[in-house]
């Protein structure tokens, strides 16, 4: 009789032991500096994290050598490209998570020996998405202008890849070496008016460029889609993007699962997304939009985003 009680006692505490929360992890999170998207990012994988219990600790670049909590974290989380740069040169004690930084920069990462040990959250949209988008927004535009650079050309290639499947859509792409290189493609490119889609490429879309490349489409009757909020400020048409928030919520979901499955999964597009359009610029091109709201919720709809 007493070893029956004992071996239920053994069974209720093993059992016990299976439903216990998974045990409590330190979380590296290494950015390049504390921007507003950053800490914003941040701020959802911190929130996501520690509300599974897990412990995270902030680490901006450079790294020093006496950051002991980066050496002993269980999982390592970057923001931003150069974060994932850095990171991908050290020694890992633990697996990498990066976000905040586009596929093509990914791509670029040094691979380690067990790929299974590295994955990301990409900030930039599918290019099937992206697509779908301009198919349903602008249903009377076919021509697409693609500029990227070295680093960047398999953007245009996905893009030219997924048109296929978009028979009504045709793909031009063209490659700029550096930031004089942009005017005299985008005045051969736009020729004809099309609708320039920005990409991802700091080099060649950046803060010092997006003013002339948005009045030199804008000359050329050519309206522009953009990968974030600021391009509709600045000037763009359209704009399908992920916020940082978003990003980051989706960054600590995998993150916690990771902790509690001990495996990373692939790298993934952001799942949750934003279209923004600018009234202005629709009028003075002649082009009727939707509701930005009407765009996003039909967007999801076909993926069938619940």
């Amino acid at each position: 009789m007493g070893c029956t009680i004992r071996r239920f006692l053994l069974i209720l505490l093993t059992l016990a032991g299976l439903a216990s929360p998974a045990r409590a992890a330190l979380v590296a999170l290494v950015s390049a500096d504390e921007g507003a998207a950053f800490s914003e990012a941040a701020d959802a994988i911190t929130a996501e994290l520690r509300g599974a219990g897990h412990r995270v600790q902030s680490f901006t670049l450079p790294l020093r050598a006496d950051d002991t909590g980066f050496a002993s974290a269980a999982l390592i989380v970057t923001l931003g490209s150069r974060a994932a740069q850095l990171v991908s040169t050290l020694p890992q004690h633990g697996p990498v998570l990066h976000t905040l930084l586009p596929r093509s920069a990914f791509d670029r990462l040094p691979r380690p020996d067990d790929p299974r040990r590295v994955s990301a959250v990409y900030i930039d949209q599918p290019a099937g998405r992206q697509l779908e988008l301009i198919r349903q927004a602008l249903p009377d535009w076919q021509r697409l202008a693609v500029i990227t650079g070295r680093d960047s050309a398999e953007l245009g290639t996905r893009l030219q890849a997924a048109a296929r499947e978009h028979r009504s859509l045709r793909v031009q792409t063209d490659i700029a070496l550096g930031e004089r290189d942009i005017y005299p493609v985008l005045q051969r490119m736009l020729a004809e008016p099309a609708i320039l889609v920005a990409v991802p490429d700091a080099t060649l879309f950046n803060s010092n460029t997006i003013s002339n490349i948005l009045l030199t489409a804008y000359h050329h009757r050519s309206p522009v889609v953009g990968f974030s909020a600021a391009y509709i400020k600045a000037g763009a048409l359209l704009a399908l993007y992920s916020t940082p928030a978003q990003i980051g919520q989706q960054a600590g979901e995998v993150a916690r699962q990771a902790l509690a499955s001990g495996t990373l999964p692939p790298p993934q597009y952001p799942r949750q997304f934003r279209v923004g359009t600018n009234a202005y610029v629709a009028r003075s091109l002649g082009i009727t939009l939707e509701d930005p709201n009407a765009l996003r919720d039909r967007l999801e709809r076909t993926e069938g985003t619940p």
